[in-house]
């Protein structure tokens, strides 16, 4: 049988950072169940370009990107610029990142989105990333990864003064949403916990707090390190439209 190198390419980017067995007893363990799991989700959300969803003047649009080269953890950069894009856009008042990470996507929405725009982002605080148990390989990107790169949460865009980002640190499975203020969120990005429950907890919150023209979008759609992120949207598929943006890892819901 194929390795799982060999039947997705992809995680040969991991191998710089983390031992071939660690990958092959992680993310090999689970490819059996994530290929019969993809094989469904491909029947229920259909795979498109942007223009399947928005007006074609949309991918004809220019963005703004800096310090936007990432690392492991971070989105790709065609799936940031089209991020950017549906921000730049819409042009939302109000943004939600759930899942800070090292605040590079925040930032690159940030600079995209109208200047009296707000980006609220939500990270767990330090002292609760420290009590989690996570997997071998979870345990390396959101605690490691940070110190090998010399990042922390947020770091890309502490200290700017030229947009509006408000860090909230806190459990986005018990984060009290209303704090954010009585309007709802025009963009929300999820991209925290990668676990089905979370995954279900965090998608039903930004359901409640979307707008009426509102889109939310899903990071690691299609991807055999989280595979309960594509079991999770291929079973909300039949109740909500969504959409794989090609050539990505990105899932979207426009409310329309």
């Amino acid at each position: 049988m194929a390795s799982i190198f060999e039947r997705y390419p992809y995680i040969n980017n991991l191998r710089s950072l983390v031992p071939d067995e660690l990958i092959e007893s992680e993310i090999g363990s689970k490819a059996d169940k994530f290929d019969i799991d993809i094989e469904r989700a491909r029947k229920l959300i259909p795979t498109v370009n942007l223009n399947k969803i928005f007006p074609l003047e949309l991918e004809n649009g220019s963005i703004v990107l800096e310090n936007f080269l990432g690392h492991w953890g971070n989105v790709s950069i065609e799936e940031l610029c089209k991020i950017c894009l549906i921000v730049k856009y819409l042009k939302p008042l109000n943004i939600l990142e759930i899942g800070t990470y090292n605040g590079m996507t925040t930032l690159q929405m940030a600079l995209n989105a109208p200047s009296n725009s707000k980006v609220f982002t939500l990270d767990l605080p330090d002292e609760i990333m420290a009590k989690l148990e996570l997997s071998k390989i979870d345990n390396l990107v959101s605690k490691s990864f940070k110190q090998q790169f010399g990042t922390k949460t947020g770091s890309y865009f502490h200290g700017r003064n030229d947009v509006k980002i408000i860090q909230k640190l806190a459990d986005s499975s018990t984060f009290d949403y209303s704090g954010l203020g009585k309007e709802k969120m025009d963009i929300i990005f999820i991209d925290a916990a990668h676990d089905y429950a979370n995954k279900k907890i965090d998608s039903e919150n930004a359901f409640k707090i979307i707008n009426g023209n509102g889109v939310i979008i899903w990071h690691n759609y299609n991807d055999v390190s989280s595979p309960d992120v594509t079991s999770y949207l291929a079973d909300i598929s039949n109740k909500y439209q969504i959409y794989h943006l090609r050539n990505t890892m990105l899932a979207i819901y426009y409310n329309r």
